[in-house]
């Protein structure tokens, strides 16, 4: 079978269309129509069905798409490691990361990265909820999770705590927290929340026994944690906060809240998550040794 074929049969897929195909291919329709009417006689299998809009796989189809695409990623594999060989490391790498979690830490990493390997080109996404990496068209992704998706390689970086914090003025304003009970009578500052009140479990680090879930509505949500930092040290309420947020120089000032217990029941762990693929490229699995190293050296300063 035609491998040339097979790459363009990928290309139409994940286009969605023979025009977009063809225009990226830069061809014409009619050529791209008339490869896939040849690669059709080679299977011996109608792939698509075809509208005047749109079209959907067959069960041919799609089982040809599944092996096509792996078929390209290892050949583009192939030829990335070739190329590389005694040169320096070429290719292109699509990742995505965290909001909060690049603008803290990744992004500067990954410029670190690039200055480095300027023969890979890098295209890098802040969104925190990309889940299926073939549709958002990432190689690698960045993932606090407790689940890491099971179709996919997740490596796990490190795990961290999260705690309550304050600053000095609101302490001093709205007087001191000693018991779980009272943070029912304080402005709550965290991610956002399914219902109208944030649910806050805690747990004490040197007792097991001793745990409380207490019930508060939100002052301020955001998936930001930034943003939210930015909140707590202007005195706006208590923050429910990841210590990689609040060791963070900027945030050393921020005070301790009931400091005998850590909030548990959240996202806990950093994950580099990727599609199975038994031959990563070369630029791909250096970005991922990169981040793995360099996180793991920043995660000393979170304890």
């Amino acid at each position: 079978m035609d491998l040339n074929l097979i790459g363009l049969f990928v290309e139409i897929v994940e286009a969605r269309s023979l025009s977009a195909a063809a225009r990226k291919l830069g061809m014409t329709r009619a050529n791209v129509s008339q490869r896939l009417k040849l690669l059709e006689r080679e299977t011996g299998a109608q792939l698509l069905r075809r509208s005047t809009r749109s079209f959907e796989l067959t069960q041919a189809g799609s089982t040809l798409y599944d092996c096509g695409r792996r078929i390209v990623e290892e050949l583009g594999t192939a030829r990335a490691s070739i190329d590389s060989l005694g040169t320096t490391l070429r290719g292109r790498v699509r990742i995505s990361v965290p909001t909060g979690f690049g603008r803290l830490f990744a992004g500067a990493k990954l410029l670190e990265f690039a200055r480095a390997n300027p023969g890979i080109s890098l295209t890098v996404t802040f969104n925190n909820w990309i889940e299926d990496l073939i549709a958002g068209e990432v190689d690698v992704a960045l993932r606090i999770t407790s689940t890491p998706p099971l179709d996919c390689v997740a490596r796990k970086i490190c795990s961290f705590d999260w705690s309550l914090c304050a600053s000095a003025d609101y302490l001093r304003e709205h007087g001191p927290i000693e018991r779980p009970a009272d943070l029912e009578q304080h402005a709550l500052i965290s991610a956002p929340s399914s219902g109208q009140r944030v649910p806050i479990e805690l747990l004490h680090r040197e007792d097991a026994a001793d745990t409380h879930t207490i019930t508060v509505p939100p002052a301020l949500e955001s998936s930001d944690y930034p943003f939210l930092a930015e909140a707590v040290r202007e005195g706006m309420g208590i923050g429910v906060l990841p210590d990689y947020v609040i060791h963070l120089q900027a945030n050393r000032d921020l005070l301790p809240v009931l400091q005998p217990y850590r909030v548990v029941g959240r996202q806990s762990t950093l994950y580099i998550v990727t599609l199975p693929n038994r031959y990563p490229s070369p630029a791909t699995q250096a970005l991922i040794d990169f981040l793995h190293a360099k996180i793991l050296e920043l995660a000393q300063s979170w304890t």
